[in-house]
């Protein structure tokens, strides 16, 4: 080794000298302390993020005073609004009287911000930057950095008074720096009394929410949501704060919202399993869901319609002359909202979106071709991914009659999907 190699023989024993040594040593202790002081700083933040959303857990919507909100949640801050809101035409009867709430936010934002202006010119220059499918930098100082547990971390929540009484509660954890905040969530849990959208403007409905309209949960890659109204069940309710935030400071990072909402995701899949069960059953629109829909969207239109029978007529198939099969309705009574303008020539999908999974079908077996002088519940002014016509038994139409409309509040205007 000594003949062939003395080079080699020169730097090992070079390395194993005092000097050599004590340089090794302290750039281990450095690293050591760095990774320990930014883990215990997002440890800290972690827990007044746990603590904030304990005291959420607390309150009651539409029952616990402002009161309750200081001694929950004694963290959070007062806001006013500049002006009561006011009843106007275009987005319907809503409620006034909404003039404060508490919020807060937890974040290193300001310090990862000047981390990225000094990293800047580095990775412009010498770092070959990649991006992941949904847009986030990738490279090799953003892994180390989330090797030595420095991450980004941002929570957000706020609470609602309406007449001295909560009347909102939500809160967002987000993982990366994204604007606006909205869509940018790992986590988020709202409140709602009822799903509307300005001016009436329609908005899509998923079979999962149609199958749990009182706690509805999305989730995706990167992203789970939650909206759960104040009569959901007790137990759904508290999944929403049971929230697990120890990747934030732990070794690996978090990766997936699975890992800080297990129980919302646990809800989720749970949901999707049981519309999946109900869409492929013989009764895959019951009346159950006529309820919901009648209690939780407002600006919902339905229709009491009879069929007048189903004939074939010509249709341009992707440039070939073929045949489509459509139903003729006349309208017996509009039972909510406005009917829409023809029932004429109407044509049913022959499948649906697959519920939580828009790149698979499942077969619609709802009503499609109803005979002559059968009646139909017709839902409209909103996308109904399954059962836009329901049976007209006497159940469904009794819940459309009998279900009176939950509120619409202010702050429970859909701006984008559940957040």
């Amino acid at each position: 080794m000594r003949r062939y190699f003395p080079a080699s023989i020169w730097f090992w024993n070079g390395l194993r000298g005092r000097i050599p040594r004590r340089v090794c040593l302290a750039f281990v202790i450095s690293i050591l302390a760095v990774t320990t002081i930014v883990r215990i700083h997002s440890f800290v933040l972690t827990r007044r993020m746990e603590r904030v959303i304990a005291g959420l857990s607390k309150l009651q919507i539409d029952q616990s005073t402002e009161k309750d909100v200081k001694r929950a949640v004694p963290q959070m801050v007062l806001w006013q609004w500049d002006g009561k809101l006011k009843r106007t035409p275009e987005t319907g009867e809503i409620d006034l009287g909404i003039e404060q709430g508490y919020s807060i936010a937890i974040s290193n934002e300001s310090g990862w911000l000047r981390f990225g202006r000094l990293i800047s010119p580095v990775v412009s220059c010498c770092v070959n930057t990649r991006y992941t499918k949904d847009g986030y930098e990738n490279n090799w100082i953003m892994a180390l950095t989330n090797l030595l547990g420095y991450r980004y971390v941002y929570f957000s929540a706020s609470v609602v008074l309406l007449n001295g009484k909560v009347s909102s509660i939500n809160y967002g954890i987000h993982d990366r720096l994204v604007f606006p905040r909205q869509i940018g969530a790992l986590v988020a849990v709202k409140s709602t009394h009822s799903f509307w959208a300005p001016h009436q403007i329609g908005f899509e409905v998923t079979s999962m929410d149609d199958e749990s309209p009182q706690f509805r949960v999305s989730k995706g890659e990167h992203d789970l949501g939650a909206a759960y109204t104040s009569d959901a069940p007790t137990e759904l309710k508290a999944h929403a704060f049971q929230i697990v935030l120890t990747c934030f400071w732990g070794l690996r990072g978090c990766s997936t919202p699975r890992q800080i909402a297990p129980l919302l995701f646990e809800d989720a899949e749970r949901i999707q399993k049981d519309a999946i069960a109900r869409l492929r059953s013989t009764d895959p629109c019951p009346a159950r869901i006529v309820e919901g829909r009648s209690r939780y969207l407002p600006d919902v239109s339905v229709s009491l319609i009879e069929s007048e029978g189903w004939r074939q007529e010509p249709a341009n198939m992707e440039g070939s002359l073929g045949s489509r099969t459509v139903t003729d309705y006349k309208l017996i009574e509009a039972l909510r909202g406005f009917p829409p303008r023809s029932l004429k020539s109407i044509e049913v999908r022959s499948s649906i979106p697959f519920p939580g999974d828009y790149t698979k079908q499942l077969p619609n077996f709802g009503p499609q071709w109803p005979e002559r002088g059968k009646q139909i519940l017709l839902f409209s002014n909103h996308h109904f991914d399954s059962c836009q016509l329901v049976p007209a038994v006497p159940e469904a139409i009794a819940a459309v009659r009998n279900t009176p409309p939950a509120p619409r509040r202010s702050e429970d205007e859909l701006v984008s999907g559940l957040q």
